[in-house]
């Protein structure tokens, strides 16, 4: 990054010098300090960069649009599945509890009221100055009060199925934005997707279940009184109960962060996503609740329906977090290999690797192999690995090539035999006409005369 005058790094811009001091891999044995230095810069820019190309403030928005669509069938089903294990009314509960969880540090001037199903609401949310935490709370009970008129019976089984595709498409919406974080370049296959959403919608209720099945322990005397013996409980209880809420948020984030997208998510970095998340949800929504953002100027123009907006910012920032929290994950995967400038290939270099690619996977195949992008980026490491699955889809999307089930394995999609070089040729190089005589001329013999088809490496050896 000179400054274009001169080579000299005295020429360099301060923030220019700081970027060539930073980006580049320090060697192996440099301090710790440079080298943790090198790695929470990489991320952070990586992180930055992507948040700023993915446009994710409007895949918020789309998401909010789709979750208010869909809000009462997935909540639905997922207390559905909460009541058919014994389990109540926890969907509620924690709804409210993740709202009071932001309250609480703003203190309340009133103490709360109780509806008549003993829902608690701030006395605030009635009066004419309604702030944000009594707007949530009604925003909140009046969607599971939709919840609860939800007749599954009435729905019969037509109506169910409804119900259980409404929510897969809310997950579908969410896999396209995870998988454009992941920079993923096809969805799953139906049937998986099918599968993995159905387990999403099992086991996100039971996390829920599970947070508050370990309250209530910590709530035992007989519990109690075991570990007092070990820890002061007085004070560790109450930290427990008030760390609840976000470990639960953490859990939910980390388990979407690494199922989600069609990509390899290491368990790892969706974990360090998945705390990223959930602190800053909670962090942000506190501060949006304390500053009181837009309550005066809503409630002026909406009245008593001021609920409604409230809501659906409040929506939108939390998946603005959400994405936010993805994005991260992908930087903490990636930063180490991370290109800043994308790699480009010349078009000789990206035929080459088209022919060498179909000579690894035809002969992985011959020997019952399967050929992933991860062992052919090892075979061929001199490329970036995107380049890698670039050409790879190229070649799928040309018919030359099948994407097993798992979506990171390739096989040829027909016998070696039936493939020409003119075949690879036009997939790669392109078919259309139109430009000047020479270039169609010069296209056509490089489709036409090339010998091949591929013939396995012992029988090329043979021939050489």
């Amino acid at each position: 990054m000179s400054s274009g005058t001169t080579d000299s790094p005295a020429a360099d811009s301060l923030p220019e010098r700081i970027w060539r001091y930073l980006w580049p891999r320090p060697a192996a044995d440099a301090p710790l300090l440079r080298r943790a230095l090198w790695a929470a810069f990489r991320i952070i820019a990586v992180f930055w960069r992507e948040f700023q190309q993915n446009n994710l403030p409007m895949r918020s928005s789309a998401l909010t649009f789709t979750i208010v669509l869909s809000l009462v069938p997935t909540l639905a089903l997922g207390t559905a599945v909460l009541k058919g294990l014994g389990a109540g009314d926890q969907m509620r509960q924690a709804a409210f509890r993740f709202v009071d969880q932001i309250e609480e540090p703003l203190g309340a001037q009133s103490a709360p009221a109780k509806q008549g199903d003993g829902t608690k609401v701030p006395a605030a949310a009635t009066a004419e100055d309604q702030q944000i935490a009594g707007h949530l709370h009604t925003a909140v009970a009046k969607i599971f009060d939709y919840v609860d008129r939800t007749d599954f019976a009435a729905l019969g089984a037509f109506g169910i199925i409804g119900l259980v595709f409404a929510v897969l498409s809310v997950l579908g919406r969410i896999e396209q934005a995870m998988n454009v974080i992941w920079q993923a370049r096809q969805g799953r296959p139906f049937g998986r997707k099918l599968m993995d959403y159905l387990a999403l919608m099992i086991l996100l209720p039971l996390s829920v279940n599970l947070g508050f099945a370990t309250e209530a322990m910590l709530q035992n005397q007989n519990i109690i009184q075991r570990i007092a013996i070990i820890l002061p409980i007085a004070w560790l209880a109450a930290f427990i109960f008030k760390l609840l809420p976000l470990l639960i948020v953490v859990v939910t984030f980390s388990i979407l962060y690494r199922f989600l997208p069609n990509a390899r998510v290491g368990m790892f970095p969706a974990l360090i996503g998945g705390v990223m998340g959930g602190v800053s949800w909670f962090v942000i929504q506190a501060v949006y609740v304390r500053l009181q953002i837009g309550v005066a100027k809503y409630n002026a123009i909406y009245g008593s329906f001021a609920t409604l907006p409230l809501f659906l910012l409040w929506l939108n920032i939390a998946w603005i977090v959400f994405l936010a929290g993805a994005e991260f994950a992908f930087a903490c995967q990636t930063f180490r290999d991370y290109a800043w400038r994308r790699p480009r290939l010349s078009p000789y270099n990206r035929l080459a690797l088209a022919f060498d690619l179909l000579d690894d996977i035809f002969n992985d195949f011959s020997a019952r192999k399967l050929s992933t992008t991860a062992s052919l980026h090892e075979r061929h490491n001199r490329h970036d690995e995107k380049v890698i699955a670039q050409v790879l889809a190229l070649l799928t999307a040309g018919g030359l090539l099948r994407r097993v089930e798992d979506g990171d394995s390739y096989v040829p999609a027909a016998p070696p035999a039936e493939f020409t070089a003119g075949d690879v040729v036009n997939i790669i190089w392109g078919e259309e006409g139109g430009g000047h005589p020479l270039a169609d001329q010069a296209l056509t013999q490089a489709a036409q005369g090339l010998a091949w088809p591929h013939l396995p490496a012992p029988a090329r050896l043979a021939a050489g």
